[in-house]
């Protein structure tokens, strides 16, 4: 069945804008949502296409056939109308209210997102160089995402795309400024061999008290999104809810060890402590990985698919990607 259509129509470009993304981004309505700010180019469009919903300036008149529910955008509060001054939650709130129009519940929606989940109890063990050397082998077939959870990243990114933000300025936008959240997200993306990665917080201190709930409401949200294929989680004990919240979430854990005496004993603890919290369905999606001796490996992480690394991490993932 096709979708009904809602169509918004004001002549302020900034306040159109803003709204039309607030409506896909946040809206989650069973309509297609279009907007204008041209009285011949919605005119036009009305010539071959139907709508069924109508927001209109006040200020504005435009002919549509009998049907079409219309709402007027005011300056003033009044009924039937919105205030445009209102937040863009409330105005939403009230474009669902007055044209009944239902809300699609993401449960039932199929996203195509699968959680990848790096973690390891052994320090140095070049869990950060597996997850983006993984991630751009991954990336040359598919979207991926790199989101790094350590209490100290300490890698080598490229410094002068830094203002465009980084985890610490996407959680401030998730607690305070939701609305703005996915461009916001969009506009700290960068990108290397195809790999999307967000730069990391700026101290351990900005994720250390994230709650469980607010980190599962902050993976949901990317779940939504629906762009990624596969997003890379380099996972740290710093984070709370790192068992339920994130490596449960994950289709496949890579915990990386070494094979000294100290390594093994820290992993039996980790491996303990699994079973005695009853999380063995992380230890049965857990791959246990140790990467050999390499020389020369450059610290551009640009660099390093020109090396030995990708075809042993090729060899080790076979049996959980189609290489």
């Amino acid at each position: 069945m096709k979708k009904k259509v809602l169509a918004l129509f004001d002549s302020d470009i900034n306040y159109m804008e803003k709204l039309y993304h607030y409506i896909e981004d946040k809206g989650r309505m069973a309509v297609s949502v279009c907007a204008f700010t041209s009285e011949e180019v919605i005119s036009e469009y009305l010539l071959n296409n139907q709508i069924d919903f109508l927001i209109i300036s006040e200020d504005k008149n435009l002919k549509v056939e009998k049907g079409v529910k219309v709402l007027k955008i005011s300056d003033d509060y009044g009924e039937g109308c919105i205030f445009r001054y209102n937040s863009a939650e409330v105005i939403l709130e009230q474009i669902k209210t007055y044209f009944e129009i239902e809300t699609i519940s993401y449960a039932n929606c199929v996203s195509k997102t699968k959680f990848i989940g790096i973690y390891s109890p052994v320090a140095r063990s070049m869990k950060t160089t597996f997850a983006v050397v993984l991630g751009q082998m991954l990336a040359k077939n598919k979207r991926v995402l790199y989101l790094n959870f350590e209490s100290f990243s300490g890698h080598a990114f490229d410094n002068l795309q830094k203002d465009r933000g980084n985890m610490t300025d996407l959680l401030f936008y998730f607690n305070n400024l939701k609305h703005d959240f996915v461009r916001k997200f969009n506009a700290s993306i960068n990108t290397v061999n195809g790999l999307d990665y967000i730069f990391p917080a700026n101290s351990f201190l900005d994720i250390q008290y994230v709650t469980k709930e607010h980190w599962e409401e902050f993976l949901q949200e990317i779940i939504e999104m629906n762009v990624y294929d596969y997003v890379i989680m380099d996972l740290s004990e710093i984070i709370q809810g790192l068992f339920d919240t994130f490596l449960l979430k994950c289709f496949v854990v890579y915990t990386l060890t070494a094979n000294d005496t100290v390594a093994q004993n820290k992993l039996f603890q980790y491996e303990e402590l699994l079973k005695e919290y009853k999380y063995d369905e992380v230890i049965s999606k857990t791959r246990k990985l140790t990467i050999p001796k390499l020389r020369d490996l450059p610290e551009q992480i640009d660099r390093l698919l020109y090396t030995e690394l990708p075809d042993y991490i090729r060899n080790k993932t076979k049996g959980d990607f189609n290489w």
